[in-house]
């Protein structure tokens, strides 16, 4: 557990601690988590967001970069478009709201743990808030991603056209798909010709 306010992360590690096949290794509260997680290696780290979810994101970041197969779920107050789509960029497992039940909570992280993605009811609108089409919630690598499966590149030839690895390809897809909310390739593209996109890549 990691959040800067202590009766947070203390309850929540309460919750899951008491939840069967769970162990919590620590609550952490003060500065340099992201030190004291890497030493201790957990499979999963849940992280507290309060009303400002910079703190959350700015640890998830630095634990990508020293812990980079950690498991991580973010518990947030406020379902902002901002932390859907970071979440979806840096492949966060799970995200939660505070008001979810304690069995919710747990399953969460049993399907974390498992590799399974998590995200609350409602999160595809949280993501469309403004946006007319849903592309222009791609970045632009994910753009340059989606033209070439829509050109029926396998993974393989779209990371060679864009010096990737195949993990980082499988990433953004996934992403896309999530961000489109279409299960296939097929669909995928279709969209992209829907929009009459015109972003082209090199190849």
């Amino acid at each position: 557990m990691a959040d800067p306010r202590r009766l947070i992360a203390e309850a929540l590690g309460a919750l899951i601690g008491e939840r069967e096949g769970f162990s919590v290794t620590g609550a952490i509260v003060a500065a340099g988590a992201a030190e004291a997680i890497s030493e201790q290696r957990p499979d999963v780290v849940v992280i507290g967001a309060g009303a400002d979810s910079r703190a959350a994101m700015d640890l998830v970041r630095e634990l990508r970069r020293r812990v980079p197969r950690v498991e991580i779920v973010i518990v947030a107050d406020v379902l902002e478009p901002a932390l859907v789509s970071f979440v979806l960029d840096q492949g966060v497992g799970g995200l939660l709201l505070s008001d979810a039940a304690g069995p919710d909570v747990a399953a969460c992280l049993d399907h974390v743990a498992h590799g399974r993605a998590v995200l609350p009811t409602g999160w595809q609108g949280a993501l469309s808030a403004g946006r007319n089409d849903p592309l222009d919630s791609l970045s632009e690598r994910q753009m340059e991603v989606l033209v070439l499966l829509a050109d029926g590149c396998s993974y393989e030839e779209i990371g060679a056209r864009l010096f990737i690895s195949l993990n980082t390809v499988k990433f953004h897809v996934r992403s896309i798909f999530l961000r489109l909310c279409v299960r296939n390739r097929m669909a995928a593209a279709r969209l992209l010709m829907k929009s009459g996109d015109s972003v082209t890549t090199s190849h």
